[in-house]
């Protein structure tokens, strides 16, 4: 390959920008480490059951039902774990009733806030994470409220 006037190995271009993904995933690594011990945490400890019946009044003053709560606490945190609780919802309300699709429309409009930081920020060595963070936070809890106001 000829790239600015010179040749380029092909090869060792590849070796190349494997090495620096390599070198950017063990750099990942201990974020998110930490992110899967605290979302074990988080669940085990009997955490968002409570943080559920906390946030069940709030839910109801935005229009928003309680059995959603669960999907609105594990959603910024893990995709998997979402998508569990998103099933659960299913299956106990129904996937036409208002909460399966309010809780449809949370799934696929919103992000997991915690992974995505977790991963770009430790990427590219952004340290300003409290802001980032409560800019995140603020917006998803918007969208939801949002989300409550406009599915029937």
């Amino acid at each position: 390959i000829l790239m600015r006037g010179r040749r380029i190995d092909r090869y060792d271009a590849f070796l190349s920008g494997a090495k620096a993904g390599l070198h950017t995933a063990v750099s990942l690594t201990p974020g998110l480490c930490a992110m899967m011990l605290l979302l074990a945490l988080f669940q085990s400890s009997g955490l968002e059951t409570l943080l559920t019946r906390l946030i069940s009044p709030l839910l109801r003053a935005i229009n928003l039902p309680p059995e959603a709560a669960p999907l609105l606490l594990m959603r910024p945190l893990s995709g998997a774990g979402s998508l569990t609780v998103l099933e659960d919802i299913f299956i106990r309300c129904g996937p036409d009733s208002r909460t399966g699709r309010l809780a449809s429309v949370l799934m696929g409009s919103s992000e997991t806030i915690l992974y995505a930081m977790t991963v770009y920020l430790g990427a590219t060595n952004i340290r300003k994470l409290p802001w980032v963070l409560g800019v995140s936070l603020a917006s998803y809890v918007v969208g939801a409220a949002v989300c409550g106001a406009v599915i029937h």
